[in-house]
């Protein structure tokens, strides 16, 4: 056996050992959930720390729930495996997932269990059989290995009709480094949409933790006025499309769409390979990111009201 009798424990600190391979394992941008966020090791029979998975845990009407953290699509799970056997790898996961559903039950007795699985986790046998709630989301990514022409020909004709349009129309698409404009933008979206968004860690993902290493953001402006905004934050290979947001009063059809492309564009620039759209489930917003010309790709949502099932 991988594991061992007691094979999870809290870190009690977001962990530097998986920092580098996803921005979403970035220790400073954990940091920024505490005391709400909470890091769990995974270990073998060695005590060697073999992977780890975290959790946002709050309270709503007395009663705790569990999420990912906010602006962050996963709850970070990512597991060492050694095994080249296909059926040794297939078992370990089986017994990673049934120690995480343990874990979850008999250690956090919350009113609501969302954990969610990156899209490289398609196994997700062992929370059904535990009688989760399975459903599968989706997202686009963009293969960036390809050159700048055949990216835009990928784009719908729409899509680079607005580029063309805003172009003509003197929209000018600059990089910011002043988050605030970024932030105003994004909260006259949400807050157009009748949306609620967690403003306080919005403000320090924006203000206090992203720098030119880990995102960046791109402005649309007419007429000296900010109208619109994307920010992407990026590890190694890919980049995420995390915010975005534009002033209703001033709108521009193809200024969003341009601040998305420069953000494609600069991915690609920065050496990235795949440009993800962390995508929404929401109609409108699915076409807006198909006609980007990325792939679809699944990843599943495990939720669990523990009151519902005997344990």
């Amino acid at each position: 056996m991988y594991l061992r009798k007691v094979p999870i424990k809290d870190l009690s600190y977001p962990t530097t050992i998986y920092d580098k391979l996803s921005v979403f394992h970035n220790k400073d941008l954990l940091k920024i959930y505490e005391p709400f966020i909470n890091v769990i090791g995974i270990f073998n029979n060695n005590d060697q720390i073999i992977g780890l998975f975290y959790y946002f845990k709050n309270f709503k009407w007395g009663l705790n729930y569990i999420i990912p953290p906010p602006f962050i699509p996963f709850n970070g799970l990512i597991i060492n495996i050694e095994s080249e056997k296909e059926e040794r790898k297939n078992s370990f996961l089986k017994e990673v997932h049934q120690m995480i559903h343990n874990y979850f039950i008999h250690s956090e007795k919350a009113l609501f269990i969302r954990f969610v699985l990156p899209p490289n986790f398609i196994d997700t046998q062992v929370f059904q059989w535990n009688k989760w709630r399975v459903k599968v989301n989706y997202t686009y990514q963009l293969n960036l290995m390809k050159s700048e022409k055949e990216l835009f020909e990928g784009l719908s004709s729409e899509k680079r009709k607005s580029i063309r349009k805003s172009e003509k129309d003197g929209v000018l698409i600059k990089q910011e480094n002043n988050y605030s404009i970024v932030k105003d933008l994004v909260l006259k979206t949400f807050q157009r949409q009748n949306k609620n968004i967690n403003k306080e860690y919005l403000q320090k993902i924006l203000l206090e933790w992203a720098n030119p290493n880990n995102s960046f953001a791109f402005v649309a402006y007419l007429n000296e006025k900010p109208i619109a905004t994307t920010f992407c934050v990026y590890d190694q290979n890919t980049s995420y499309y995390l915010l975005g947001g534009y002033d209703a009063v001033n709108a521009h059809h193809g200024a969003g769409v341009s601040c998305m492309w420069n953000s494609i564009l600069k991915s690609k620039h920065l050496g990235k390979k795949c440009f993800d759209f962390e995508g929404s489930m929401l109609p409108q917003v699915e076409r807006y990111f198909r006609d980007f010309g990325g792939s679809i790709v699944p990843y599943y949502v495990c939720e669990k009201k523990p009151w519902y099932v005997p344990l």
